[in-house]
């Protein structure tokens, strides 16, 4: 994700130190999300046996991700605001706090999928406000990020149903099984790759409008 929020910054015209700004906030967001994901499922991680965590094979305990956790946040605002401004900045906080609601309250729900479609839709404010503050997001490129953000919430989420189940856990992808899941995604794949026509289309005629 930091790699894709740091290109896609330099691919909208943003300036050398605004792709670098954009690395740093995105990379604080990314370390505050991924360490209080950590700390959040320790348990689940070690009941299901998942040994890429650090938390489960011990190499890490959670309180030990504290003050990592205070630093990156405290880190996350300050950097989001020098690199994309008021209005980007506020938008990839409120991305990153969506992450956290995720986390810590919605992630064993139906609404699992909502911060996913919340985050991914803000981050397309962020690029663009940090690109240039002049430039804004289509509704058609948010839409697209929406169903981009369900979709990865699905496939990341899909291989560990069984477990979750196993553990009384719940999720969009619990509630839907296995073939469900995968079902749905398909669709908004197939709904993805037709707003991605629409995205293109717009851009072509905007350089047939110019250029006449």
């Amino acid at each position: 994700m930091v790699l894709l929020m740091t290109v896609a910054t330099a691919v909208c015209g943003g300036a050398w130190w605004s792709v670098v700004l954009v690395l740093l906030a995105s990379a604080a967001g990314q370390a505050t999300v991924g360490w209080t994901n950590d700390v959040s499922d320790a348990t689940t991680d070690r009941a299901a046996g998942r040994t890429t965590k650090p938390t489960v094979r011990g190499s890490l305990r959670p309180e030990q991700l504290r003050v990592p956790i205070l630093v990156s946040s405290a880190l996350t605002i300050p950097l989001s605001f020098v690199a994309a401004g008021w209005v980007g900045g506020a938008a990839h906080i409120v991305a990153v706090t969506s992450a956290l609601v995720y986390n810590f309250w919605l992630s064993r729900t139906i609404w699992s999928w909502l911060p996913y479609a919340v985050s991914f839709a803000l981050m397309t404010v962020f690029i663009a406000q940090a690109a240039s503050p002049l430039l804004w997001p289509t509704w058609p490129v948010i839409c697209l990020s929406v169903l981009v953000g369900v979709i990865a919430h699905l496939f990341n989420a899909i291989p560990d149903i069984a477990s979750d189940r196993e553990m009384g856990l719940g999720g969009l992808a619990v509630s839907l099984g296995k073939r469900g899941s995968i079902a749905l995604a398909v669709v908004l794949m197939l709904l993805a790759v037709a707003m991605l026509a629409v995205v293109i289309l717009g851009l072509v005629m905007a350089d047939l409008v110019a250029s006449t």
